[in-house]
């Protein structure tokens, strides 16, 4: 995410909210489920 934001700056907190949601509209549920395998002892309950 970081990555993205930096490449494309906000400059008023709406920007920075619409850049937030398009990069989390871009989150599916099987990149979800692979993420969470690669870092299992993070994310135990």
């Amino acid at each position: 995410m970081k990555k993205v934001l930096r490449q494309h700056p906000a400059r008023t907190i709406t920007e920075l909210r619409q850049n937030l949601q398009e990069i989390w509209d871009c989150f599916t549920p099987n990149f979800a489920k692979t993420w969470l395998t690669l870092c299992p002892k993070e994310f135990q309950l």
